[in-house]
């Protein structure tokens, strides 16, 4: 009998089910979605510099502490 695990945390699927378990699903959607809201607040500007868009900051911000 082949046991199917999640990749992540190592719980049991079912046959079919995927890679990952539906919270590890769940919790990857949520960081790649972090990271895209990331790269939209930081911008490259000119040269080497680095610009934030303070207001997409400041809602990101809040949005982490709530």
């Amino acid at each position: 009998m082949i046991r199917y695990n999640c990749d992540l945390c190592g719980c049991y699927l079912d046959p079919g089910e995927g890679l990952l378990c539906d919270e590890c699903r769940q919790k990857v959607r949520e960081k790649a979605l972090r990271g895209r809201r990331t790269q939209g607040i930081i911008q490259e500007g000119n040269g080497n510099q680095v610009e934030m868009i303070l207001q997409e900051a400041e809602a990101w911000l809040k949005a982490q502490l709530n």
